[in-house]
């Protein structure tokens, strides 16, 4: 129970690794804002789970695109909670085939201007509302989540690793940024993980992602929430500014 008493927020906390996020932070003893931007439905079983572990749970929708409701989001959970310790950022464009193999020459504006609305202002948006609240406080654990493949390159998925790019600077810079203030910004990297998007991928497909790993396999949601929980919680309070690569050993190539 490493979290007991804490307050945490999870941006897209209806994804596969989102939730399994909130359900691990719930274990540890923390209450949980459960965010969602599409999926309502699967938000609220999340947070079924999250009061199940004996802790508070809410269910909050916004478009962390826009400013403004990215300010509101934050600020209703310091209102349902009396505080924020904790802020890990999942929220990403959805996966879409036809854009992750297209050529890079041939790929349109918007394929890139959509990645980086949600993915990277996104999480600009949502660390700007709750800083000056862990300022204050002197006190906060900020989670980005990035990408393995925006550390070593690919040859496709051009639009999302240049989004997760900017997310992986944008945990350094905050790093720096708050360090003055006890305020701790780390990032995951993971390689291949079983959610949805990967269920979208052929079988041959999905197969060479598993011969890319050392490991020889796809990771797991919970595995990444382990993390993002290790992130927020005390064991990892001499660690800032760092990516933690969690990707089966993909970088190793």
């Amino acid at each position: 129970m490493r979290l007991t008493g804490k307050a945490a927020l999870v941006v897209d906390g209806s994804g596969g690794m989102g939730a399994a996020t909130c359900r691990a932070l719930a274990r540890e003893g923390a209450n949980v804002a459960v965010h969602y931007g599409r999926s309502k439905d699967v938000a609220l079983a999340v947070v079924k789970d999250v009061e199940a572990s004996g802790v508070r749970g809410v269910v909050l929708a916004a478009d962390v695109t826009k400013k403004a409701e990215a300010d509101r989001l934050v600020q209703d959970v310091i209102a349902a909670f009396g505080g924020l310790d904790a802020l890990v950022v999942y929220a990403g464009h959805p996966f879409r085939a036809e854009e992750w193999f297209a050529p890079y020459e041939s790929l349109a504006p918007d394929a890139f201007r959509k990645p980086i609305e949600l993915d990277l202002m996104g999480a600009i948006f949502v660390t700007q509302a709750a800083v000056p609240h862990f300022r204050a406080r002197r006190s906060g654990k900020i989670v980005l989540v990035g990408s393995t493949p925006a550390i070593t390159g690919d040859v496709a998925g051009f639009t999302y690793l240049v989004a997760k790019a900017g997310v992986l600077a944008l945990t350094r810079a905050l790093a720096q940024y708050l360090g003055p203030y006890n305020v701790h910004v780390n990032a995951i990297a993971p390689g291949t993980v079983a959610t949805r998007p990967m269920d979208a991928l052929p079988a041959d497909e999905r197969q060479k992602l598993v011969e890319e790993a050392a490991l020889r396999r796809i990771g797991s949601p919970e595995e990444i929430a382990a993390k993002a929980v290790f992130l927020c919680s005390p064991e990892s309070d001499y660690m800032t500014g760092q990516t933690l690569v969690v990707d089966g050993g993909y970088a190793m190539r």
